[in-house]
């Protein structure tokens, strides 16, 4: 069998949004006296913002009945921080279309809740783009678990084994190998250099470079 899906991440693959999500984590969370310095927000990058906030209060010991409410608001700012400012990522348009162009299935599976996913679709004109969105909002678990993949695939009509997804976090990345799907991982630059990315099929510096034979070659 041959690839015969592609699947997107949404978060610092597509957008620029990672900015925008430290900006609002470390303006909320401020409120509790916690500042997350740039390396540890990095670690937590991919996972859904409840799984975030949960690992974090739990490191700074504050009560997680603050939780659903915080949650909310980071949610919201973001949104906002999109809407004002979010830019596409280089070579995202690129990616999409050289993938559309080959007769290929395409999704999107992120961790973010549906009203950033469409915030993200609207500022970046991917009206009617993808065949298949799903978010990890309401599932039982979130990535690095591959729930949220597995499900995308399925309502592709795709095995798993014929999937490919596009990541750029390293939780995402797990996501998706666990999933049994092929990885092609777009790590920020700062990362790029890590051995963590090993695990992927193949590791690009930007979109912009993604070729045909990145992803036609695989066969099972």
């Amino acid at each position: 069998m041959s690839i015969n899906a592609v699947i997107f991440d949404m978060d610092g693959l597509l957008i620029d949004s990672e900015p925008l999500w430290f900006e609002a984590a470390t303006e909320i969370m401020n409120d509790f006296g916690i500042n997350l310095s740039q390396d540890e927000y990095n670690t937590s990058t991919g996972l859904r913002t409840k799984e975030f906030l949960h690992y974090w209060f739990n490191h700074f010991n504050i009560p997680l009945l603050n939780l659903a409410e915080t949650e909310r608001k980071i949610t919201e700012l973001v949104i906002e921080k999109v809407k004002q400012k979010g830019e596409a990522m280089d070579g995202a348009h690129y990616a999409i279309q050289l993938v559309q162009s080959h007769g290929l299935k395409i999704g999107l599976a992120s961790s973010s809740p549906l009203k950033l996913i469409d915030a993200v679709i609207e500022k970046m004109n991917l009206q009617n783009t993808f065949s298949v969105i799903t978010s990890a909002e309401h599932l039982k678990y979130g990535k690095p678990h591959p729930e949220v993949y597995l499900q995308c695939a399925e309502k592709l009509h795709s095995h798993p084994l014929d999937c490919i997804c596009l990541e750029d976090s390293f939780n995402g990345m797990i996501a998706a190998k666990a999933g049994r799907m092929k990885c092609i991982v777009i790590p920020h630059q700062d990362q790029f250099h890590e051995n963590r990315w090993d695990a992927a099929d193949k590791k690009l510096n930007s979109l912009l470079v993604l070729q045909p034979q990145d992803f036609i070659p695989f066969t099972k």
